[in-house]
């Protein structure tokens, strides 16, 4: 009798243009690709590129993470599926561990939950058994170091799964720095203090102040972008820099800029930047959390001191007049992504893991619902 295929629901909080939403769909899209049933659902998703979101039977529903109402959409959930069941529950936000756990725990179904960054990490504190949860998923040694000790954190099974991306075929990929117009440096992500733009933008400053003819682009949105706006123009930076918000198409992106920059002050591990590093961009990257797992000095890419806007300066203006460390550093790096942080490599590892948890009870074979507003990108 041929095996059934795993059934898998992955929940999520709002998606955005940020790295670890942008995991979230990856996911998703490859669990499909490997013929697993997979459900997505999240609070929201507006404002993506609809490119992020092709082959993902996504699923928006308003208010799971408010915790009184919460609870009466996880009882709907439970009602639409409970004949149906996953054999597995993803949980991808741990604010949602309240409302995934009463589902897990209704449902009979083991809880997984991944935490992709230090104050994610930090601020899980368990004070109370979580009867269907397995296993804690962290994206790098540095994250799993930060979950908090204590009696029931420490009987809880933890494991790292490096994130996956897609490494296109090098021969298709653009040199950067490989034409006479003026260079690109960018950055990506949400506008927020933590993630270091405003550090960015002074830096860009120093760069044009040292006599380099530079275009600039943010691709992102959040709370800090009006004041970074008022401090670019304060720069006289605004006719060299563009503003992208979160529904630009990420691979158009990366490959439109020369330098990519990761100017964070607390990073997991940085997804934006492996996907820069993917598609052949060198990268330069404040030495904080797990970026440091990644990044060698020099070899794969630079590594400044988090905050420094002097330094950031002038490790750009070192790629800008030496074009071919800028191209032998990319190479590393894309090489490096290539071997370590592969997407087949992540997904044999979660597929794995699924296995390993999945409850030997039988289930229905039809195929797994769940009602909401569904996404018009749900696979047909």
């Amino acid at each position: 009798m041929a095996e059934q295929p795993l059934r898998v629901l992955l929940l999520d909080g709002e998606l955005t243009f940020r790295g670890s939403s942008l995991l979230t769909l990856r996911i998703a899209r490859g669990l499909e690709k490997r013929e697993l049933e997979t459900a997505l659902v999240c609070t929201s998703c507006s404002g993506l590129d609809p490119s992020l979101l092709h082959a993902v039977r996504l699923h928006e529903i308003p208010g799971l993470d408010v915790p009184v109402w919460g609870r009466l959409v996880a009882r709907t959930i439970y009602r639409d599926i409970k004949d149906q069941r996953p054999d597995v529950i993803h949980l991808l936000d741990s604010r949602l561990l309240h409302t995934a756990s009463r589902l897990a725990e209704k449902l009979k179904r083991p809880l997984l939950l991944s935490v992709g960054g230090h104050d994610e990490a930090e601020s899980l504190i368990l004070r109370s058994p979580v009867p269907q949860l397995r296993t804690i998923i962290s994206v790098s040694d540095s994250v799993q170091s930060r979950l908090p000790p204590g009696p029931v954190m420490d009987k809880l099974e933890k494991q790292v799964i490096l994130p996956g991306v897609e490494v296109p075929d090098s021969t298709g990929i653009d040199q950067p720095l490989d034409d006479d117009r003026p260079p690109v440096i960018g950055m990506a992500g949400p506008l927020e203090v933590i993630k270091g733009a405003s550090f960015f933008l002074r830096a860009c400053h120093r760069v044009v102040d040292a006599g380099l003819d530079i275009r600039i682009v943010i691709a992102g949105s959040g709370p800090e972008e009006h004041s970074l706006r008022q401090l670019a123009a304060s720069l006289d930076l605004s006719r060299r820099l563009t503003f992208v918000d979160g529904g630009v198409s990420m691979t158009g992106y990366l490959s439109a800029i020369d330098i990519f920059c990761l100017p964070s002050l607390q990073q997991g591990i940085g997804v934006l930047m492996l996907e820069a590093m993917a598609l052949g961009r060198p990268v330069i990257a404040s030495g904080v959390g797990g970026v440091l797992s990644v990044i060698h000095d020099r070899e794969n890419g630079l590594i400044v001191p988090p905050s420094d806007s002097r330094l950031l300066a002038d490790r750009i203006i070192e790629l800008l007049r030496n074009r071919d460390m800028a191209r032998s550093i990319a190479a590393a790096g894309q090489q490096l992504v290539s071997t370590r942080f592969r997407e087949d490599r992540m997904l044999d590892q979660l597929i794995s893991l699924y296995r390993e948890v999945q409850p030997a009870s039988p289930r229905s074979d039809e195929i797994l619902p769940v009602h909401g507003r569904a996404s018009s990108r749900d696979r047909s």
